[in-house]
């Protein structure tokens, strides 16, 4: 959100007649934009911390201001533009809070898409064995470890895709750890199983991407990944009305503050 000024205004007219200089006009201005720009990202950041749960340190800390200066009477609040190692901002992340709508596809999405094992029109939420981070999110090596076992990194990674060799060595497991596989459950797609009295059966599954874990008695089926339908996000964060209205209310504050302030130094 940029925030402007114009030395059009009333206060800065009669600061004029009163015999102020322009050049000290425009320093009162430069200012108090600053002023109202600091103001309006220390409110944004608040709304983002109370509306979110849990955000992580990144996204609290993303929210950034650009200072006027005389030759630009011009300041700014947004989020960071660098954004993370993967080029990813905050602003990319949350959008669909911010303004309503589907969310993005995220990174691994767009990779597990492109394999085939995602189906279109479909995203991942974590399942019930999913490992979780203290901000609600499924763990980086969590994620990477199912993006390698598909062989969903792209050229840049390839590296960290798995070998047979080393799926089969995950599968056999050691003695300090059980062994596992992943494997994926497809819409429409039913699970085979026998029951007590040895007969068998099936029954359908979400879709998603599951773990096998190989124990001493048999094998446990944990949900890691759960395939669902475009999730429609409503408007949760009004970010830049947040940071209009308060860089606004200070700027028409911290203006005639400073230009009276100068003209009292002029003996104006």
């Amino acid at each position: 959100m940029k925030i402007n000024v114009r030395m059009e205004g009333l206060d800065a007219t009669m600061a004029k007649l009163r015999g102020l200089p322009e050049k000290k006009i425009t320093v009162a201005a430069v200012a108090a934009l600053n002023d109202a720009a600091y103001l309006g990202k220390v409110e944004t950041a608040k709304a983002v911390a109370a509306v979110f749960d849990r955000p992580t340190p990144w996204v609290r800390g993303s929210v950034r201001y650009s200072k006027a200066r005389k030759d630009k009477l011009e300041a700014q609040i947004d989020f960071d533009f660098w954004g993370n190692k993967q080029g990813v901002t905050v602003e990319k992340v949350i959008q669909a809070q911010i303004f309503g709508g589907p969310r993005r596809h995220k990174r691994h999405e767009v990779a597990l898409r492109r394999m085939g094992i995602l189906p279109d029109g479909m995203f991942i939420v974590p399942g019930e064995a999913a490992t979780m981070d203290a901000y609600g999110n499924m763990v980086a090596g969590q994620i990477n470890q199912v993006m390698a076992w598909f062989n969903a990194f792209g050229e840049q990674g390839y590296k960290s895709n798995m070998t047979a060799a080393t799926r089969a060595r995950r599968a056999k497991g050691s003695k300090r750890s059980s062994g596992f596989e992943y494997f994926v459950v497809r819409p429409g797609d039913r699970r085979e199983f026998i029951r007590s009295n040895g007969s068998k059966g099936t029954h359908k599954m979400q879709p998603g991407i599951y773990q096998r874990v190989f124990m001493g008695m048999g094998t446990a089926i944990k949900p890691i990944m759960i395939f669902v339908r475009s999730p429609i996000y409503q408007r949760r964060l009004d970010f830049y009305g947040i940071a209009e209205k308060a860089a606004l209310k200070e700027f028409n504050r911290a203006f005639p503050m400073y230009l009276d302030k100068l003209l009292k130094e002029r003996g104006l």
